[in-house]
């Protein structure tokens, strides 16, 4: 197979949008940083169309590294129970089932976290059910520490 080398730039796009549509299936950004790697190999053989296929390649590689190492080093490192906590506190709910220090309760919140409206809870005071609370911290992976919603 004989490639034409004054015209590899744009295999080098293809495969750059192609790795683009990959990555608006998936939720890794895996592709992204591949994609945009795509574009140096491009540019390369663009204004030097007879430079070397492997070489090519070679540069892809080494674009793929650097714009991983980039992607690890810049982008936000929050930890996802961090960040599930960020959204858990301050949120407000009603008791579906009573708590109080010993038992738990069920919380029925008016906006989902992590997929679930219905989290465990308890509380400091005996609440009783069909009260508004708010959560005030969380305990465990998936027991929450309420108290009455203050107005």
């Amino acid at each position: 197979m004989v490639i034409d080398l004054h015209t590899l730039w744009l295999m080098w796009i293809i495969i750059g949008a192609v790795l683009l549509l990959v990555e608006l299936f998936t939720t890794t950004f895996f592709a992204l940083w591949m994609a945009g790697a795509a574009i140096v190999p491009a540019i390369l053989s663009f204004l030097y169309p007879n430079i070397s296929l492997e070489f090519q390649i070679i540069v892809w590689i080494i674009s793929m590294c650097i714009c991983a190492f980039l992607w690890m080093r810049f982008s936000k490192r929050d930890t996802p129970l961090e960040n599930i906590d960020k959204e858990l506190i301050g949120q407000i709910g009603i008791l579906a089932k009573k708590c109080d220090a010993e038992n738990k309760g069920i919380l029925l919140l008016q906006k989902p976290v992590d997929g679930l409206s219905q989290w465990e809870c308890v509380a400091n005071d005996a609440i009783p059910t069909e009260t508004r609370v708010i959560v005030i911290k969380r305990i465990d992976q998936r027991l929450l520490q309420v108290d009455f919603e203050k107005k």
